[in-house]
């Protein structure tokens, strides 16, 4: 039996999701795992119910968490200011690792999500290759609370932290806000249903700018390797599929993909212009007998149209990890999308 035992936070989102799978592939672990609301899925992890809202949340679950050894932290709430975001994201964080100190004795190590807001890439433009060195922005960020939360938390403890900074994660997941393999592949399979040319919505800027994503396999990989090399400790590092693409790039390789003809951009407002095709969702659920989701559940639209509309070349310098000893970080970023595509379909998800 495994040693370690390790808790997956955020266990429903597209990287808590991914990083279960993953955990469990390699047997090296005992895998707990927890998310604000029941799994949308099967898996041989055990469940563990958490409000992590709830102070006393970790102390009423002790006898199921009392062997963690090291946890991976993908959890997330939205707030309707930025004020509130870092409040609510923080209390979360804060009530986890103050429980697991009273409950878990050998409680060694978190591995916890940053991203591109640490460098201010929700606001469309930062400096690139962004470095784990660059200065912060303007506060509020709820990553810099949380990193300095656990800075002062773990000074003089036996544990200890890692922050990664992935970009877009690429992986499977329904339900998840900011899923672009998804939304992709929703407005692909309505593209061939309407038989429309399958065009890059955003604009034409945006169309040749430097961009990477992060695969969400990869990412748990990663994860996992920050949390096993005490060198890692109190560090904070870039992780991306280690390539480097343009839209203009990867958007006839994706009408390719789906059988759908392809044509020069235009730019037009997802979120508009998808408003009305819900029941045309509904309508190829039964005509393809596809699982029963919402076209809201697949596909954020207002996500696609930020994404799609960065002007600003936007991507990450990932040599630091490389240095640590993390070399799988070349991963080619159509073949990630690819295989996301191959799982929605797999799992009839889109046609």
């Amino acid at each position: 039996m495994p040693s370690n035992t390790i808790l997956v936070v955020g266990g429903n989102g597209i990287i808590g999701r991914n990083a279960v799978n993953y955990l469990l592939s390699t047997g090296n672990w005992n895998t707990l795992v927890t998310s604000a609301s029941a799994l949308d899925y099967e898996t041989s992890a055990r469940y563990v119910q958490l409000d992590l809202l709830d102070p006393e949340a970790v102390a009423k679950q002790a006898e199921q968490l009392r062997e963690v050894t090291h946890v991976l932290y993908a959890a997330y709430i939205e707030g309707k200011t930025l004020a509130a975001q870092t409040q609510v994201n923080l209390a979360l964080l804060r009530n986890l690792v103050t429980g697991l100190e009273q409950i878990a004795p050998d409680f060694r190590h978190i591995t916890f999500i940053q991203g591109g807001k640490a460098y201010g890439a929700h606001l469309g433009r930062y400096k690139t290759p962004a470095l784990e060195t660059d200065p912060r922005h303007f506060p509020p960020n709820f990553y810099y609370s949380q990193e300095d939360f656990l800075r002062e938390q773990s000074a003089g403890k036996p544990w200890s932290w890692t922050a990664v900074r992935p970009d877009i994660v690429v992986g499977f997941a329904v339900g998840n806000p900011m899923n672009l393999a998804n939304l992709i592949a929703v407005y692909a399979s309505l593209c061939k249903e309407l038989k429309v040319p399958f065009r890059f919505p955003g604009s034409l800027q945006a169309y040749q700018v430097l961009v990477n994503v992060t695969d969400a396999t990869l990412l748990a990989k990663g994860m996992e390797w920050v949390a096993t090399h005490d060198e890692c400790n109190e560090e904070i590092y870039n992780v991306t599929n280690g390539d480097i693409f343009r839209w203009s790039q990867l958007w006839p390789k994706f009408a390719e993909y789906f059988g759908v003809e392809y044509a020069e951009p235009i730019t037009f407002p997802l979120q508009e212009y998808m408003a009305d095709k819900a029941d045309l969702w509904q309508q190829m659920v039964q005509k393809y007998n596809l699982k029963p989701h919402t076209l809201d559940e697949l596909a954020q639209w207002p996500f696609g149209d930020f994404i799609f509309n960065v002007e600003a070349d936007a991507f990450f310098d990932v040599n630091k990890l490389r240095r640590a000893g993390f070399h799988d970080m070349h991963l080619d970023s159509f073949t990630s999308f690819r295989n996301q595509f191959e799982q929605l379909k797999a799992e009839k998800i889109i046609p």
